[in-house]
């Protein structure tokens, strides 16, 4: 039994020394920031999970500046219905474009983001689980975001 334990504990030691660090948890220095981003249509849960997950690039005044102007189609699609013809699953869909101005630039990035969901009983669970899939979508949509606009600070 104590052969065990400090085996467990040895095992346990190893890991925590490995030095694994994920990639993404140290705060990234960028050279942009944007100065204002503006939702003119679309899903309003969507634009506010996807201006939280901008918001620490809102507050920067480091590098060179972006106006991002946003569009945001939205869609929940049922595809499978049952013999009753109520919906199983559903084909949730983002389609998000992103005009981005800054100084002697304007590019406009597009964004698609998919997900699929089964039909809950309950409402409620189901509105909580969408609302779920579109944090998911936002931080996804936003890392994608990131990726474009540092490739065009390079550039």
């Amino acid at each position: 039994m104590m052969k065990k334990i400090s085996l467990i504990f040895l095992i346990l030691l190893f890991f925590q020394n490995c030095g694994y660090t994920p990639i993404y948890s140290k705060n990234q220095n960028v050279d942009f920031y944007i100065e204002s981003i503006t939702f003119n249509d679309g899903d309003d849960d969507l634009a506010e999970h996807i201006k939280f997950n901008l918001n620490k690039y809102l507050n920067q005044k480091d590098g060179k500046k972006y106006k991002i102007n946003t569009s945001i189609e939205y869609k929940k699609i049922e595809t499978n219905k049952n013999t009753l013809g109520e919906a199983e699953e559903y084909d949730l869909s983002s389609n998000i474009i992103f005009k981005i101005e800054g100084d002697n630039l304007s590019e406009i990035i597009k964004i698609k983001e998919s997900s699929k969901m089964d039909n809950f009983n309950d409402e409620f669970e189901e509105r909580e689980y969408e609302q779920i899939v579109k944090k998911s979508m936002a931080r996804s949509i936003v890392s994608k975001l990131l990726i474009q606009l540092s490739r065009l600070n390079v550039n």
